[in-house]
């Protein structure tokens, strides 16, 4: 499974946890927006699935940083989401 994580303003921030309700919900559905694009995404070599970070200043200035087994699993989640 697809293991992704947010740190907003270098603190780690769990969806089901956060003190704002809005904000949790937009993470929560940013997420299962990740979870359709890229979920399916795995290392055709070492089956290992990709790990994603949203990291930003604040919810609406995310970036997202894409890690895994190898290059060719950073590759494939690239690619489906469009980035370059």
């Amino acid at each position: 499974m697809i293991d992704i994580k947010f740190e907003i303003n270098g603190r780690k921030v769990d969806t089901r946890n956060i003190g704002d309700a809005l904000e949790g919900a937009m993470l929560s559905a940013i997420s299962e927006g990740l979870k359709k694009k890229v979920g399916s995404v795995r290392c055709p070599v070492h089956g290992q699935s990709p790990k994603l970070t949203g990291k930003g200043r604040s919810l609406d200035k995310l970036n997202f940083e894409v890690s895994g087994c190898c290059d060719k699993v950073i590759e494939d989640v690239k690619s489906k989401l469009g980035a370059s």
